[in-house]
């Protein structure tokens, strides 16, 4: 069954897009190709509507660590882009012509970073801001800009770009080489979707406000009111677990808030004092800024969850779509196999599976 990419994107109302890869060469760039070229070609948007940037360097001719040539971007007449001043003049040396727009503050190793709208197309390689703060400044320029959809190609193993705080949305781009079998690909994907797609926590809805005046604190109904406690011990990962862990232990269904990030060491060592207590009937929520926040495997999460303690986030990502890239050069597999794979290990509740290039998808 054949699906749009383009009408999904068109379809969520966003603003802006951020797509993220699980490796080299899963297809983000051919995927970004193939979505701007859709939008425009199923009318969906105007090309003057559209905008592209990247979190790093995406779009370069062949790829680093292979030598392998790669996609290159060909956005059409009327897009804007915001990269590097020095690949701007490097695409005008071999055609492509553009208008400048404006130059932000933020500067990348290849300098400073160019809003630019393309007049004449050609082959472009994009290097937009490297840190989140400046991606985001990047992101409201282009809006300012006229531009209605800006499209994030995020950079490797970095799915910051994918925060509620940047983008409005996200695809993950996966592709077999990403594991040594389709089906490792598959439980990787997985993995990460399954921690992209945590649920919002039900703090707002119970208590209010956030209080975020600290590192962590926990919230209760005590006599019919809220109450905050805040945490202010040692910021040490045993120091925080054994503090959460006692909480569970006495207090009602309380919500722990925790502003920063869940590492590995401490969802581990939350798990290990868990583990030490009979916690299962005394139900809590730990709840994140959002799930890039999150920074522990999936399987982890589930532990914690069976142990009493509930991982949610504050602000939820939203995934439109996977694709799904069969293409490496170290094994044969076919686009079937993959998508069959990513079916069988992902949740029921997925979003769509699409491999752009074949036209294959699974709702």
């Amino acid at each position: 069954m054949s699906m749009s990419l383009a009408k999904i994107v068109a379809g969520a109302k966003i603003r802006s897009l951020a797509l993220i890869g699980l490796s080299k060469n899963v297809g983000k760039t051919t995927t970004t190709n193939y979505l701007l070229e859709t939008l425009i070609s199923e009318k969906h948007c105007r090309s003057d509507e559209l905008a592209l940037t990247s979190l790093g360097l995406d779009g370069e001719a062949t790829d680093a660590l292979t030598g392998l040539p790669k996609p290159r971007y060909v956005p059409q007449p009327g897009l804007m882009i915001a990269t590097a001043e020095e690949l701007l003049l490097l695409a005008e040396g071999e055609g492509t012509q553009f208008q400048r727009l404006k130059r932000l503050s933020c500067r990348t190793a290849l300098g400073p970073v160019t809003i630019a709208r393309v007049l004449r197309p050609g082959r472009v390689t994009v290097s937009g801001p490297t840190l989140l703060h400046d991606l985001r400044h990047a992101i409201d320029q282009l809006g300012g800009l006229g531009a209605n959809l800006i499209v994030v190609d995020g950079a490797i193993n970095r799915v910051g770009a994918a925060a509620p705080t940047i983008t409005n949305a996200c695809i993950v781009c996966t592709g077999a080489s990403a594991g040594a079998t389709p089906e490792l690909v598959a439980r990787r994907t997985a993995d990460v979707v399954r921690r992209l797609s945590m649920q919002q926590t039900s703090y707002v809805d119970r208590f209010g406000v956030l209080p975020l005046e600290s590192r962590l604190c926990m919230s209760i109904v005590e006599d019919e009111e809220v109450v905050t406690y805040r945490y202010y011990g040692n910021n040490t990962p045993l120091d925080e677990s054994r503090w959460i862990v006692k909480h569970m232990l006495t207090a009602q269904k309380p919500v722990f808030v925790l502003d920063g990030a869940l590492t590995d060491e401490l969802a581990r060592t939350l798990l290990a004092e868990l583990h030490k207590v009979d916690a299962i009937d005394h139900r809590a929520e730990l709840a994140v800024e959002n799930a890039t926040r999150v920074f522990c495997h999936s399987s982890v999460i589930k532990r914690l969850y069976d142990r009493g303690l509930e991982i949610r986030v504050l602000n939820p990502i939203r995934i439109l779509a996977i694709t799904a890239n069969p293409f490496t050069p170290e094994y044969l597999c076919s686009s079937q196999h993959l998508l069959e794979s990513l079916v069988k290990a992902l949740p029921e509740s997925r979003p769509p599976i699409i491999d752009v290039m074949s036209g294959l998808s699974c709702s």
